[in-house]
C-alpha cells in the first residue's frame, strides 16, 4: 500500500508501525515482526544513515561509483574498494548498486539480484 511513515516503535514482538494511507488523515497502526527499508539511498552515498555504508567508505573498502548516487561494485555485485579492487566478501545489492545496474529499486529486480548473487556465492 502506498502510506506515510508516521512512527516506528521496537517492541519485544517486533515493530508498531503507525501510517497514514495516501489520500487519507488519519493514522492507521498495525504490529509487525520485521520493517524493510525499500526507499533507496539519498543522492550522496556519504551522507547514508546506514553506519556499515559509511564505515566501509571511510576506511576505503568501499567507494563512490562514477556517478556519485551509490557504491561502485563490478558485474557481479562485489563491492569495489578506493584502489579499484573487486572485494571477495563484500558484496552490495538493490538502489546502493544503481549506478551500475540503473533500474535496481523494485523488490523484483532486488529478488532477482539477490537469487544471482546468492547462487554465485554457493558455487563458490
Amino acid at each position: 500500500m502506498a502510506a506515510k511513515l508516521v512512527v516506528l516503535t521496537p517492541n519485544e514482538d517486533g515493530v508498531s508501525v503507525q501510517y497514514r494511507p495516501c489520500g487519507e488523515r488519519d493514522v492507521r497502526g498495525m504490529q509487525v515482526r520485521a520493517v524493510v527499508d525499500c526507499t533507496g539511498v539519498g543522492e550522496d552515498p556519504r551522507a547514508s544513515a546506514n553506519p556499515v555504508v559509511r564505515i566501509r567508505l571511510k576506511e576505503g573498502r568501499a567507494h563512490i561509483d562514477p556517478l556519485g548516487i551509490g557504491i561502485d561494485v563490478s558485474v557481479d555485485c562485489a563491492i569495489i574498494d578506493g584502489n579499484g579492487l573487486p572485494s571477495h566478501r563484500l558484496f552490495a545489492v538493490g538502489p546502493l548498486t544503481r549506478a551500475a545496474f540503473w533500474e535496481i529499486i523494485a523488490i523484483p529486480n532486488i529478488r532477482n539480484q539477490c537469487a544471482e548473487l546468492a547462487a554465485r556465492l554457493a558455487r563458490a
